[in-house]
């Protein structure tokens, strides 16, 4: 078993560095040429690409090499997404040792907090069917109150003009709509989802799809299309046995390999052709990867002298501490560095602790979220892992890279998707083999498009 360990860790070690040195070449061949206008540098520190590297392998090889409780899996998406793109920023365009340093040390608290074991609190209240037929109520009767409020006229199926309708879809909704969508996209529609698919009930997975589809051309968020292809392929992953390994290769350094592909194997001069080349790029690799990064480095920049917020956009103040700026945090970081008031520069946790507090407000999201991951290991016992895992991918991966962490928490429905593995009977043997199951859900799509076509 130990000698199983030690190669499992040193193909994880590898991984790590495979994916550590594309992302060089990705910031050093592509984003810097290409978006260096945006605040990508190139300035490269010898002495900090050693540190960077020393700490990737610190790390790398001390995060677990199996995956037997969620906490374990989450720890390596958080490691890979933001800091290990914000180590390529560190020593590739020499930025603050000292702000890199805390972001290491806090994440090592998240590592030592996730490990302390909290009592059980006893759930399993409502049996599956039940809560998957209540949900897609929700989710039904939420939908056409859209509709009825006049969503039809801003209904837009079209990608590339998400933007020209997005302030037109909500302009005439109430203000808590913005709230509620959020949680129906990322945490609803992608949990009935998962239930059927658990349970092969393939006309529920159909509507929980449309839902999505619906939600996307109403609201014009691009997410909803992406959300339920996200959880069913963690649904996947979590059912093979070397998921950390699958996770490295299938889906962290493939995205950097395709993002890469088609623009350094094109020679064209053809300028429309160049653009095309680069999309995939800028919406992986740029928006993905570096761009959560970067933004912990200007959040650090702006904040180290500028003062703190003090919590006070959020409402755990309960409005009794004032606010200093003019403009909401996002929007303030985007008028300062893209001279834009009209950017939004949202955040994950590692930027708006230090936005709020300082060190000390790194520190204290740092044991809140090592409690949030130890709660999800509390939740676990005895519950379908895959399930878990998938359902509370997307409410972890917005905390890491782009939202506070009260927001995430409620908006963003963290807490919702904890309250809903904790209530729902998720018990019992898993009732089919997820790559079987999931390749039978595709076909019997696949068939049905045929054959109404």
């Amino acid at each position: 078993m130990t000698i199983y360990l030690n190669k499992v860790k040193l193909k994880i070690l590898f991984l790590y560095l495979v994916a550590y040195a594309s992302l060089w070449i990705g910031y050093a061949r592509f984003i810097v040429p290409i978006y260096g206008y945006l605040g990508f540098e190139w300035s490269p520190n010898m002495v900090k690409v050693l540190e960077s590297s020393l700490a990737l392998v610190l790390f790398s090889t001390s995060l677990p090499s199996e995956v037997k409780r969620p906490s374990d899996f989450f720890i390596h998406v958080h490691f890979l997404l933001p800091i290990v793109p914000m180590l390529i920023l560190y020593s590739a365009s020499d930025l603050p040792r000292m702000y890199i340093y805390f972001v290491l040390l806090v994440f090592a608290v998240v590592c030592l907090i996730r490990k302390f074991k909290l009592p059980k609190i006893s759930g399993d209240m409502i049996p599956i069917h039940a809560m998957t037929w209540g949900l897609l109520a929700i989710c039904a009767i939420y939908i056409v109150s859209i509709i009825l409020q006049g969503g039809l006229r801003y209904l837009n199926f079209n990608l590339l003009k998400v933007y020209e309708f997005r302030s037109l879809a909500f302009q005439d909704l109430p203000g808590i709509y913005g709230y509620f969508s959020p949680m129906v996209s990322k945490v609803l529609l992608p949990f009935i989802l998962l239930l059927a698919i658990y349970r092969r009930k393939w006309l529920i997975a159909g509507l929980a799809l449309t839902g999505s589809v619906i939600m996307f051309a109403l609201t014009n968020h691009k997410g909803p299309l992406f959300y339920p292809l996200l959880v069913l392929g963690i649904y996947y992953i979590m059912h093979f046995r070397r998921r950390i390994l699958l996770m490295l290769l299938a889906c962290y350094i493939l995205v950097i390999f395709v993002s890469l592909a088609p623009f350094l194997i094109n020679n064209s001069d053809d300028t429309e052709q160049n653009l095309s080349c680069i999309i995939m790029g800028s919406l992986l690799l740029r928006r993905a990867y570096f761009v959560p990064a970067h933004l912990n480095f200007i959040y650090y920049d702006f904040f180290s002298r500028h003062p703190h917020t003090m919590l006070a956009e959020s409402k755990v103040t309960f409005g009794l501490v004032d606010y200093p700026y003019d403009l909401d945090s996002a929007h303030l970081i985007g008028y300062h560095y893209h001279n834009n008031e009209m950017t939004g520069a949202n955040t994950g946790w590692l930027g708006t602790g230090y936005m709020h507090l300082g060190f000390a407000g790194m520190v204290m999201y740092a044991l809140i979220t090592g409690f949030l991951l130890s709660m999800v290991d509390t939740l676990a016992e005895r519950r379908d892992l895959g399930i878990l895992v998938a359902i509370l991918f997307i409410p972890f991966l917005v905390l890491f890279l782009s939202s506070d962490l009260p927001t995430t928490m409620l908006t963003h429905g963290l807490l919702l998707a904890l309250f809903l593995t904790w209530a729902c009977k998720l018990k019992g043997r898993i009732k089919s083999e997820p790559h079987k199951t999931v390749a039978k859900f595709f076909k019997i799509s696949v068939r049905c498009c045929n054959q109404h076509s």
